[in-house]
């Protein structure tokens, strides 16, 4: 446990940095929600000290809205080209997410799923939402789900919100990775800040693996790391039931 926000962005980058500069070439799987900002900025900073380069690097992405207008602002892609490649020397090529504007939406999940699978992802970044969604697999998703179209729950659409301009509707589907394509990974690195993930951590990291908490998955991966605040800790004292 990492003793606030800023820590956890600097443990984080820690696991990133090593992995950046050892593994030639390099895949790594990306997550775009709020709980990455800071580790990515913690990235950028240390690329701009000269620490590494990003050069060498390809990153996947987790997930994408369906909806969204092509580039647009609250896309995931351009939320990691805006993080990422707009202020490092990682090539506007080497990001690699599903086209949610692809004609055929299943076959296209098809082709993400294999390009993911090739690309043998060596660490894979998670946040989670508050309902225990990994990427955008709600709860429910099945331990064997791979690459799909999914609707996204009243909770997630609901925590997303805060997102996208007022008075917007967040996207009620999306595309994402499944669970066995992130479990796939050679190792895992789960980040999550704050109260409002406590209970679906304590769930997730010392309850029964369960489809109705995806995150739980995570307790099938050999190599797991999980790095969190206080507040997202705060329930780790107590088994759950």
């Amino acid at each position: 446990m990492a003793p606030d926000r800023a820590a956890v962005a600097q443990l984080t980058a820690d696991f990133i940095e090593p992995f950046v500069s050892t593994a030639m070439p390099a895949a790594l799987g990306i997550a775009t929600g709020a709980t990455m900002e800071e580790p990515l900025a913690e990235v950028v900073r240390r690329h701009r000290r000269g620490a590494f380069s990003l050069a060498s690097l390809q990153v996947y992405l987790l997930d994408e809205y369906l909806g969204l207008e092509p580039g647009g602002r609250d896309t995931f892609r351009h939320t990691v080209e805006r993080r990422l490649v707009c202020q490092t020397d990682l090539p506007p090529a080497a990001v690699h997410s599903p086209d949610p504007h692809a004609a055929d939406l299943g076959a296209e999940c098809d082709r993400y799923e294999r390009e993911v699978r090739d690309a043998r992802i060596g660490l894979q970044l998670l946040g989670m939402g508050t309902n225990g969604h990994i990427a955008f697999n709600e709860p429910g998703s099945a331990l064997t789900s791979t690459t799909r179209v999914v609707e996204l729950s009243p909770q997630t659409r609901a925590d997303n919100a805060r997102f996208f301009p007022q008075g917007t509707a967040p996207p009620a589907t999306a595309m994402t990775q499944g669970i066995a394509t992130i479990l796939a990974a050679q190792e895992l690195l789960l980040v999550a800040c704050g109260e409002s993930k406590a209970c679906a951590l304590a769930r997730a990291v010392i309850g029964p693996v369960s489809e109705l908490v995806p995150a739980s998955a995570l307790q099938l991966h050999p190599k797991v790391t999980v790095i969190v605040d206080p507040g997202a800790a705060s329930n780790l004292a107590e088994r759950p039931n």
